[in-house]
């Protein structure tokens, strides 16, 4: 008790003594926090990091289409379900949308699984972006659902695309929402469905990359192939082509890509006109006309 007493009679005294007698104390609980976080720093820095979720998007790529001419189509005759529209329908979507849709309607198709975000299951009423009315399926039909794998089917007929509404509605949508009159004349004037359209033809990305490719090997092949042939001349217009050329790959390949040279006039704007980025150099200019015939003709009968 005495010592306590003259410790509380000092710190009476000196006020600032308090802080050196608990600086050990505090330096000691400092380190031990410090050990602590150091131990947890590897689960800290994974609580940290977002998990990885595999992506499983499916990207499709745009459909074979041919051009073609959708004629007009009275869009009276298609506003309520017949028979035949139906029937239609039906074939429609066992051949288009089965797969993803399924049988019933429920989104539950073979290829539903590997779909994100998932196929419109049709007997759900939320979630519609278009709603179920008649010209809202129909406007989902013509364009299609951005960041789905619901494709636009822009390249069936209008009244296609009415069998399909109609099928879907009356097939699976128990009470389908009767639409304004309104909302189907907005529809005829936004896609001319009386007035018919010219569709144009499309190819998927893939297969025009695949042109593109296609086409460029084989002017890398003509070009290789006129090279090749050069290299094995000995003749007056193999020496002046090697003359008048500093890259005669460039210098070859423009004339492959170049077409249009078909005489001699045209052949020498051609060279003159892109020196330095062609592959020839400044001595064209110095060619007489003979040079340039012969220089002409070797290249012609070469490429």
């Amino acid at each position: 008790m005495d010592y306590l007493k003259l410790i509380s009679s000092k710190i009476k005294e000196n006020p600032g003594a308090i802080f050196g007698i608990l600086y050990p104390y505090i330096l000691i609980l400092v380190v031990i926090i410090g050990l602590y976080y150091i131990s947890k720093l590897d689960f800290i820095t994974k609580q940290n990091i977002p998990a990885l979720i595999p992506d499983t998007t499916i990207v499709t790529d745009l459909p074979m289409v041919n051009a073609s001419t959708v004629p007009a189509l009275d869009i009276q005759t298609v506003m309520e379900p017949n028979t035949a529209l139906l029937e239609a329908g039906k074939e429609l979507y066992t051949i288009n949308c089965v797969a993803c849709h399924g049988e019933d309607g429920l989104g539950s198709g073979p290829g539903a699984a590997a779909l994100n975000p998932p196929p419109r299951d049709f007997s759900n009423p939320e979630g519609w972006k278009n709603s179920q009315t008649l010209a809202g399926i129909y406007t989902s039909l013509q364009d299609g659902i951005p960041g789905t794998a619901m494709i636009s089917y822009d390249f069936l007929t209008a009244e296609d695309k009415f069998s399909l509404a109609h099928y879907i509605r009356t097939e699976f949508i128990t009470n389908p929402p009767v639409g304004n009159p309104d909302e189907l004349t907005a529809l005829d004037q936004l896609y001319n469905i009386s007035a018919g359209t010219d569709i144009p033809a499309q190819i998927p990305v893939a297969n025009a990359i695949q042109i593109v490719v296609n086409e460029n090997m084989l002017r890398i092949e003509k070009v290789e192939n006129a090279l090749s042939q050069i290299q094995d001349s000995s003749s007056a217009g193999a020496n002046l082509f090697y003359i008048v050329t500093d890259d005669e790959f460039q210098a070859i390949s423009a004339l492959v890509v170049e077409e249009d040279w078909n005489d001699e006039n045209s052949f020498r704007e051609l060279l003159t006109g892109n020196l330095n980025y062609n592959g020839f150099n400044g001595q064209i200019f110095s060619l007489t006309d003979n040079e340039w015939s012969l220089l002409f003709s070797f290249l012609k009968n070469n490429i």
